[in-house]
């Protein structure tokens, strides 16, 4: 064993290490994501799966991210994410960070987010479990030092002042980060990323609604946006992703990927079918929500996983080998703090309802397109909107 004896990793702490290690011989990350895009054992409960990553193999992790630079990907309210550059230790292996992000939490003035222990515990043991694991996109929990959290504040600011961001008070500290793996574009990929959001109606929303649930919060924003003298597009409908009739399902997908060539929008449609992964979305939407949750329960861990599902981020990757198979997976599963959000959700649904954005009530009309509309129109020989014309022929 080669110990090493730097003052910064004596001990385990957000702001020092210590690794015991011999030649940093653990698998690269890239093996890691592969074992936890496995689906779970049959059988066993998340609590009963060895780990992928061991304790020794997290001090190896930390230790080699002390060594590491960075580059600011993309953030979002309460994260930011980073690339990380080949480290130039010639003890660590070529490549290892290859395909693998890091996450850490942003620390922003009167917001509380949940801690990253409490995230990574929510998503194996209740989304792995309930989604499946081979859905979700792989993370492990690791620890920044103090060095790290100031490099990628430095990363950070930098960036942010390219953009032209100024106001930014939020930082990044040590303590609690993940690595993830990148489901972006590279050499032998094109991606993909969409929210699927409410895969099925609000069950609260009017018996008579023209408009689902994402449709008519689209509507609403838009409507927003249009007074603000600001322009505005029409939002894709995510029961299209779901339809019956495949031609309204490639109808969504030209305009998710409109980019793409008709050969790879045909197999993001055969993928998402095989997959199953929308469908599961849906059905666990409408389990953990079946009434009134929102008002008289919303503490209740179904109806939680429901909201995190109906705000999770998909991912696709669509391989340039015509043979070599899509991946599709689910991330930004984060568990919710319904006590910060329950008035929030509350008041967009009455504002939904009483306003009447479901059932296209607005003085100006919004254009939304929504497949509830469309198979209004359908069922009583209207015409239809516009952007389905084209795949169904009408």
């Amino acid at each position: 064993m080669r110990f090493f004896s730097d003052p910064v990793f004596s001990n385990y702490s957000p702001d020092s290490i210590s690794i015991k290690i011999e030649e940093f011989d653990m698998k690269p990350l890239k093996d890691v994501w592969s074992e936890l895009s496995q689906p779970l054992p049959a059988g066993l409960g998340a609590q009963n799966v060895r780990p992928p990553v061991t304790p020794n193999e997290l001090y190896e992790l930390s230790y080699i991210l002390h060594r590491s630079e960075f580059t600011h990907l993309a953030e979002g309210r309460a994260n930011a994410v980073f690339r990380i550059k080949e480290p130039k230790d010639p003890s660590i292996p070529m490549g290892f960070f290859q395909g693998t992000l890091l996450r850490v939490p942003k620390a922003t003035p009167d917001v509380t987010p949940c801690d990253y222990e409490t995230l990574q515990d929510f998503q194996e043991k209740f989304v792995d479990v309930n989604v499946g694991r081979q859905h979700i996109v792989p993370q492990v929990l690791v620890r920044i030092t103090r060095t790290v959290a100031n490099a990628l504040n430095a990363e950070r600011k930098h960036a942010l002042q390219a953009k032209g961001v100024k106001g930014d008070q939020s930082t990044i500290q040590p303590g609690y980060a993940m690595l993830v793996e990148d489901m972006g574009p590279s050499a032998d990929y094109i991606a993909l990323e969409f929210k699927p959001k409410w895969l099925a109606q609000s069950p609260m929303a009017p018996n008579d609604a023209t408009r689902c649930r994402t449709c008519a919060r689209e509507a609403l924003r838009n409507g927003k946006l249009r007074k603000k003298g600001l322009k505005v597009s029409t939002p894709v409908c995510p029961l299209g992703l779901i339809h019956h009739d495949r031609r309204v399902v490639m109808s969504t997908i030209d305009r998710l990927a409109p980019k793409w060539s008709d050969r790879d929008r045909e197999r993001l449609a055969d993928a998402l079918k095989d997959s199953g992964v929308l469908e599961r979305l849906r059905d666990l939407q409408e389990e953990g929500d079946p009434g009134d949750a929102l008002f008289t329960h919303p503490e209740d861990a179904r109806f939680g996983l429901a909201m995190t599902l109906r705000d999770c981020s998909c991912f696709v990757r669509m391989p340039i080998d015509p043979d070599a198979p899509v991946i599709i997976k689910l991330a930004d599963v984060d568990k919710k703090n319904w006590r910060q959000k329950q008035s929030y959700w509350q008041k967009r649904h009455d504002d939904l309802v009483n306003d009447g954005w479901y059932n296209e009530e607005e003085n100006l009309p919004i254009e939304t397109a929504c497949v509830l509309r469309l198979d209004y129109c359908l069922e009583r020989g209207l015409d239809i909107p516009p952007v389905f014309r084209t795949r169904l022929k009408r």
